[in-house]
């Protein structure tokens, strides 16, 4: 009886896990916490260390790369692995869980568990008594449970999913936060008209040629705010204007393998609460969105244009558009070596000179804008009606499927070849958008040339401008100093200048 008395108590860690926490309380791992130190209590443990996962699942798999590179699908604990490493080091006698379920719900971390219980030498313990690897009996148990566990985790996880795709045939709401510009009032979204305003906003403005930055910097200055309080971002009002939720359509994307979300929706279905933009409008502001994002260059560093004519100005030899570094024009020759280089400042004068002078002579022509704009709302107008009929074969196909009428191998098939020829057809709906960027008047670029950006200036150059070919000094040319002469005017010297490189530019015009 004196020897037991002088005995260490065994030292304990404790593991604690809750699947689902969306407030972040922690009350769960908080309770099975106070049970656990109870428990070692009551067996004469101490508790040397804790290990918490709050809303961590225990059954979800990610697929992450080994070190040895290879890519897998496991499930992610930090705090399990932890644990196991800690115990693996022989600072603890005894791991105690709250439950099996707790610990371990994947039949592959058991079996680290019950690896590093032989190979180390501690107890597994648990409150409710599920879980104990004291013997041969007790490891077949163990994996027995877990196996029942795993299986009513996967059913679950069907069941959560069937419903949710149920939900999105009904056009109803997922549930979550709801997107800026409505609020979920008992399980549906309600319109909020101050919010639904703003995306109007946002929408017109973009429409009419404003950049994204433009229209945050003046929300920033009025003191908007997003739905959760937070400063908007680029990313964030983009995010916005692209939600399928804001024109009233309902999108389903399936969990894929890896555990991530598919990228493309599955399923498109008209939404049970009111939209904020019509689909034309949604789709002309993405459409204006995909083109400034295709037109941005990477030496420019994003969507802002640094350099009116940059893309413009090209390499005579090879092609390449050239790149501004420093106080040059360069060409960088597709890493040819080409390296043709033309001072930027004086080049630039020269183009600009040479645009003005054409805006100066050209005059509108209001029929063939006219015709061009009739011909892109035509074609709109025709490309939508095959969008509409391709939606009524996706809203029947599903019908028929869910209604038994054909397989499941039959629906994915012909789903698959409506959803692509849909996407066909938003492109090139898209590309049939008329006056994507500013609306430009020919007849006053002159007039507002000064005062406006870079972009406004390169898109204005590019309705007359089809490229400036710079080659190279021609031969037996001497090079003409670049500082002004002795009473020498400005005026004087810029003429001078542009005489001197005249002979290295060749302007390509549109017809």
């Amino acid at each position: 009886m004196d020897d037991r008395k002088q005995e260490a108590p065994l030292r304990a860690v404790v593991y604690v896990r809750i699947s689902d926490d969306p407030e972040g309380t922690e009350r769960g791992v908080d309770r099975q916490e106070a049970d656990c130190r109870a428990y070692a209590l009551g067996h004469c443990m101490g508790v040397v260390g804790v290990f918490r996962e709050n809303d961590t699942s225990a059954f979800k798999q990610r697929v992450v790369t080994l070190p040895t590179g290879e890519r897998v699908r496991r499930v992610v604990r930090p705090q399990f692995r932890a644990m196991l490493g800690y115990l693996a080091q022989g600072r603890a006698d005894v791991m105690v869980a709250y439950d099996l379920d707790r610990a371990v719900r994947d039949p592959r971390d058991l079996e680290d568990l019950i690896d590093a219980k032989v190979l180390n030498g501690f107890k597994v313990r648990s409150v409710t008594g599920s879980l104990r690897l004291d013997g041969d009996a007790d490891v077949a148990m163990a994996r027995v449970l877990v196996a029942m566990a795993n299986k009513s985790s996967a059913d679950t996880a069907r069941r959560v999913a069937r419903a949710a795709k149920q939900q999105a045939v009904e056009g109803a709401w997922h549930g979550g936060r709801p997107p800026f510009g409505y609020r979920a009032e008992g399980g549906r979204l309600v319109v909020v008209p101050e919010q639904a305003a703003l995306v109007r906003e946002a929408a017109t403005r973009i429409l009419a040629g404003e950049t994204v930055y433009r229209v945050l910097t003046d929300w920033r200055e009025r003191g908007v705010r997003t739905s959760s309080g937070a400063v908007w971002t680029d990313r964030s009002l983009k995010i916005v204007l692209r939600a399928c939720s804001i024109k009233g359509v309902r999108e389903y994307r399936p969990i894929q393998p890896d555990g991530t979300r598919a990228r493309t929706p599955e399923l498109l279905v008209k939404a049970a609460w009111e939209p904020i933009l019509d689909e034309d409008t949604w789709e002309r502001v993405g459409a204006v969105l995909d083109e400034r994002k295709r037109a941005r260059t990477f030496w420019e560093g994003g969507s802002k244009r640094l350099f009116p004519f940059s893309g413009l100005i090209l390499c005579g030899a090879c092609g390449t558009a050239m790149t501004h570094r420093g106080p040059v024009y360069q060409c960088m020759g597709n890493g040819a070596g080409c390296f043709r280089s033309i001072r930027a400042e004086q080049v630039c004068d020269l183009v600009e000179q040479a645009v003005l002078a054409v805006f100066a002579r050209v005059s509108p022509d209001p029929k063939r804008r006219r015709d061009r704009s009739e011909a892109g709302r035509v074609a709109r107008a025709a490309l939508g009606t095959e969008l509409e009929a391709d939606r009524a074969r996706l809203a029947r196909l599903d019908d028929d499927h869910y209604d038994g009428l054909i397989d499941k191998a039959s629906w994915v098939r012909q789903r698959a070849r409506i959803a692509q020829r849909m996407d066909k057809t938003r492109r090139e709906r898209a590309a049939a958008v008329p006056e994507a960027g500013p609306v430009i008047d020919v007849t006053t670029v002159a007039d507002q040339w000064e005062g406006r950006t870079p972009t406004w200036q390169h898109q204005a150059a590019s309705l007359v401008l089809e490229a400036v070919l710079i080659h190279d000094r021609p031969e037996g040319a001497k090079v003409r100093n670049s500082r002004p002469r002795r009473g020498e005017t400005p005026e004087r010297f810029k003429a001078r200048r542009a005489e001197a490189i005249a002979p290295r530019v060749e302007f390509v015009w549109r017809a």
